[in-house]
């Protein structure tokens, strides 16, 4: 990525990878009683740590949640999944918990940068964690302290996802985006790849059309 810092890989072959997300056994430890509420703490981290590097993020997960509850995380899993060396289990928990929490968090930067690159003469800022939880609203376009419009950043394989689950999400995505037009402005979304934004000049145009309406 352009703007991309430090990516956490993916540590597991990817067939086993597959395999143990779509297990709802294992997809249960990773809910917020076990290993804390990880978009709030990221954000948390890059709004009061100095530091910002990957390692100061794991030092910081450390420090609040802690990694004994990996451990634990992994020992569960393991139990249902002994066929699985636990090493393996634990990298895949952390990759899990600490990697795609970092690599999430930093794409969604990555791209915000993207688009101020774009647009010049306006702010666009990262949501705070309460407000993309309340309205899964990543980043927002601000001119003169007035909300203009709101981003959500999406990678592009979320519009093939099609499972009854998938679309139970993006339903209730869809919701909570609709009452932050409600409440504050319109919104779009931005998709992504390896390459960054898909689409570019067609969603600059599309921001730009819905700026001209609300300025």
């Amino acid at each position: 990525m352009k703007y991309m810092t430090h990516k956490y890989k993916q540590p597991l072959d990817d067939a086993l990878y597959r395999k143990l997300n779509k297990d709802k056994s294992v997809n249960h430890f990773f809910k917020t009683k076990y290993v804390g509420k990880c978009m709030k703490l990221i954000s948390d981290f890059h709004k009061y740590h100095e530091g910002k590097t990957h390692k100061d993020w794991e030092h910081s997960y450390k420090c609040t949640v802690g990694y004994k509850q990996l451990s634990y995380v992994s020992q569960r899993i393991h139990l249902k999944n002994q066929w699985i060396p636990l090493e393996e289990v634990k990298q895949y928990v952390f990759y899990r918990v600490i990697g795609q929490t970092w690599n999430g968090y930093q794409q969604e930067l990555s791209i915000i940068n993207e688009l101020k690159a774009e647009f010049t003469n306006i702010d666009i800022v990262k949501t705070d964690f309460e407000k993309d939880h309340t309205y899964c609203i990543d980043a927002e376009i601000v001119k003169d302290d007035y909300i203009i419009l709101g981003i959500q950043i999406k990678p592009i394989s979320y519009k093939m996802m099609s499972t009854v689950y998938q679309n139970k999400a993006k339903e209730n995505h869809k919701e909570k985006n609709e009452n932050y037009a409600r409440m504050y402005a319109p919104y779009v979304y931005v998709y992504y790849d390896d390459n960054g934004i898909v689409d570019k000049q067609e969603t600059i145009n599309k921001i730009n059309t819905i700026m001209h309406l609300n300025i």
